[in-house]
């Protein structure tokens, strides 16, 4: 159990704050219960809303920004994904799993599970031999520019954008966070962070938010 080291707020004085995104920002609690990710600490100072799924693409994450009225938040936090990512409405492996029934497809997620399931070659084969990144990247950044003229319009909306991406890929959203360094350096349990890296993250999202 992680402890927190500021205060949380009052609940009446909690804003509504909705939270989207892939693994990194999904409620880990739906199968692990004891698990303590960043996004459960943060219900301390937020009414939480989270939509996040575990393994999703990009264009998953935009699903979930559109499926939610976003007039009925203060703050929203998105955790964006990897361009890597293909959308699929139900994944070969996943679906039963009640973290990642959600997820998308990615390569190294099919290769690790290809051995015991011979339907996957097809999909490997085309990562190995017909996936093209520039193309991935293009597709990608096209649904970054779709969620930033859908938030436009919300104006009094505080939003934070948040990845762990390395700065020098194809990925071009303009993150208000970048994790990269903590994830190659704090790797653990839940939303992929030990405890000392989820309180941090914790704690820089409360006060980036509260600055904004």
């Amino acid at each position: 159990m992680i402890n927190i080291s500021f205060p949380g707020r009052a609940g009446g004085n909690m804003k509504k704050l909705l939270i989207c995104g892939d693994s990194f920002a999904a409620d880990w609690q739906i199968k692990y219960p004891q698990g303590q990710g960043w996004c459960n600490l943060i219900t301390r100072y937020y009414n939480v809303t989270n939509s996040a799924q575990a393994g999703c693409s990009e264009y998953r994450i935009y699903q979930q920004l559109i499926h939610q009225n976003l007039g009925n938040f203060d703050c929203l936090v998105i955790w964006h994904t990897s361009p890597n990512r293909i959308y699929t409405p139900k994944h070969p492996v996943h679906f039963n799993d009640p973290l990642h029934k959600n997820a998308d497809l990615i390569y190294a997620d099919l290769k690790h599970h290809a051995e015991s399931n011979s339907k996957l070659n097809s999909i490997i084969d085309f990562f190995e031999n017909y996936y093209d990144l520039d193309y991935a990247c293009f597709i990608h950044n096209l649904i970054l520019k779709e969620i930033d003229q859908y938030l436009e319009k919300y104006t009094n909306l505080k939003i934070l954008h948040i990845n762990n991406l390395n700065s020098d890929s194809c990925y071009q959203n303009h993150a208000h966070l970048n994790f990269e360094k903590l994830f190659e350096s704090n790797q653990g349990k839940y939303n992929h962070f030990d405890d000392k890296a989820n309180l941090l993250v914790c704690e820089k999202i409360v006060q980036k938010l509260d600055n904004m």
